[in-house]
């Protein structure tokens, strides 16, 4: 059986906006400091409802007082342009961090994927933003001799994300490493894959929420309310040994 891991909108832009909330376990590669690193392994693809590729902007809607205020964020399938709930820019050069009139924050790409954490022993959701560390994990994926995966989709291999820098000196690099699926994992995911399911963030649903259905019973999905087409398809505990991860 042959797997699509990477979610097409790599290569290509669909259309469409919705929004949505972070979910829970929600983990960035901006959340490392200088030095530091996190290890992962990438559970389920695009295929299983475990990737997806779009945009996120940041929005601002009035407030009873009439001022605009922050009201999360909007995810986007294809880049939205400039729309008119859009955040505005923060002068970071005044103590008081005033919002700049007639400016907005600039939508950023992401690419969301399930992962299990080496350091925290549980499902977690990769929200990668930044272009570079894209980049180089599609360039680690489409080596498909060495990385390879198992038929339900999870990596034969971990990835360590590392910061370097700060500020707009900050770069990250991606190093993966072939590491078996231990059975243990094989078990756990098999009871767990269908507790997240990542299309939900186009339905403005926690991804934790599971795969949503219908009254009947048959999976939702299909054409979502409006007009985007999302295609289903078929504790925190450390961990001690590395033969769990």
């Amino acid at each position: 059986m042959t797997l699509q891991v990477l979610p097409p909108e790599m290569l290509e832009a669909p259309k469409d906006k919705i929004e949505t909330k972070e979910a829970q376990a929600y983990w960035k590669p901006s959340s490392l400091k200088d030095g530091e690193s996190e290890e992962f392994r990438l559970l389920g693809c695009y295929d299983t409802g475990h990737a997806i590729v779009g945009w996120q902007y940041a929005s601002e809607k009035r407030r009873d007082n009439g001022e605009l205020g922050f009201a999360g964020y909007v995810v986007t399938r294809s880049h939205p342009g400039q729309p008119e709930d859009i955040a505005r820019e923060t002068d970071w050069s005044k103590p008081d961090r005033p919002k700049i009139d007639g400016t907005f924050v600039k939508p950023r790409r992401f690419l969301a994927w399930v992962a299990t954490s080496a350091a925290r022993g549980r499902l977690e959701v990769l929200f990668i933003e930044q272009k570079s560390l894209r980049e180089q994990l599609t360039e680690i994926l489409q080596e498909i001799e060495d990385y390879t995966w198992t038929e339900d989709g999870l990596a034969n291999f971990s990835i360590k994300i590392s910061r370097k820098g700060a500020g707009l000196e900050t770069s990250y690099s991606i190093l993966p490493k072939v590491r078996k699926v231990p059975d243990k994992i094989k078990a756990s995911w098999e009871k767990e894959k269908d507790t997240i399911w990542l299309p939900n963030f186009f339905e403005g649903k926690d991804p934790f929420d599971g795969k949503q259905v219908d009254a009947k019973g048959l999976p939702a999905g299909g054409t979502d309310k409006r007009g985007a087409h999302v295609e289903p398809t078929t504790a925190t505990k450390k961990v001690k040994e590395e033969t769990e991860f």
